[in-house]
């Protein structure tokens, strides 16, 4: 089988060193690229929209399945305009639909639907770019501080800051708004501990997921932010939480990955409150595979190498997408 790796990486976008974190890396992508290899499989790395329209157009190039990373920049459908273009010519592709991704990116509209399946989410509103100072005043009066102000459209800690207090927030949401020209979140900051739940199946009863965390975390205001990203000094380990706790993250993952519209893979964050609530996040239908990860630490948990991860997710797609595995 011939897979196509659909990647961008930061350095692709010019002025974006301040605002854009959401990017696959050359090491995990030749990660990926390799781990494909050993499963017998041909593959081509396409490294922009602009390659990717080429591949698609020229009858004499081909691949039987696309693996899909691309985030894109500046518009809150940007993970899913490549899915858009393998639609248009009916090349399968694994992972979540055009749809699914840009529903999942909208943070705000995601943590509606939660709350209205019975999922615990925090307090939250939503600035756009041209309120005024007063409005912003008035919209976010009634969010509890501390505060976590980030952009509605970003991933991987993006422009995200906690702010102790008001006029901080202000400040902050204002000078967002116009560096992103989008909608600013503000929601309250849940004090306890970070949780990433990685989750691979379509069909929840035979799907592989659990809960992991970050061993870097030493406190109850710890939060996993862009510089820690950056520098990748941590490590993600397995978490184990109580049966009631676990039930009700179960119930959320399970409710989230059917009705957000999301395939064979996903990565769900949550805040797991001192109190033993989990606080959902977002959901990450596009999450970066590499070795260390969340997903990777889920394989070990149940015996599996990075290599024999990445074949379950793949044979998870092409069952999905009923493509012969050979």
């Amino acid at each position: 089988m011939r897979i196509a790796i659909l990647y961008d990486t930061r350095d692709m976008y010019e002025n974006t060193a301040d605002l854009y974190y959401d990017f696959a890396d050359e090491v995990s992508i030749s990660q990926l690229d390799a781990a494909f290899r050993s499963l017998g499989h041909e593959t081509i790395r396409v490294k922009s929209l602009t390659d990717l329209l080429k591949l698609l157009q020229d009858k004499e190039s081909h691949c039987d399945l696309v693996y899909n990373t691309m985030e894109g920049i500046s518009s809150r459908n940007r993970e899913g305009l490549a899915p858009s273009l393998l639609e248009i010519f009916h090349v399968p592709y694994m992972g979540t639909d055009a749809f699914g991704l840009s529903l999942t990116l909208n943070k705000h509209l995601t943590k509606i639907i939660a709350e209205n399946y019975g999922i615990a989410i925090p307090k939250s509103t939503i600035i756009n770019p041209c309120d005024s100072i007063d409005t912003i005043r008035e919209r976010i009066k009634d969010i509890p501080l501390p505060h976590m102000i980030k952009p509605n459209y970003e991933g991987n800690s993006s422009g995200i800051s906690r702010c102790v207090g008001m006029d901080e927030s202000i400040t902050t949401i204002f000078w967002l708004a116009k560096q992103y020209k989008s909608e600013i979140l503000c929601e309250e900051f849940i004090f306890g501990k970070e949780l990433t739940i990685p989750f691979i199946g379509n069909d929840f009863n035979s799907a592989m997921w659990t809960i992991t965390t970050v061993d870097v975390q030493d406190s109850d205001d710890f939060w996993l932010d862009k510089n820690w990203k950056t520098i990748g000094d941590y490590r993600n380990i397995i978490f184990t939480v109580p049966k009631e706790t676990r039930e009700r993250i179960s119930y959320a993952v399970s409710t989230l990955f059917h009705v957000l519209g999301c395939k064979d893979y996903c990565r769900f964050d949550f805040r797991l409150s001192m109190d033993g609530c989990p606080y959902f996040i977002e959901a990450n239908p596009l999450p970066a595979l590499f070795k260390g990860g969340s997903f990777d630490v889920m394989g070990q948990e149940h015996g599996m190498d990075f290599n024999e991860t990445l074949k379950k997710i793949l044979h998870t797609s092409l069952d999905r997408l009923a493509i012969p595995s050979t």
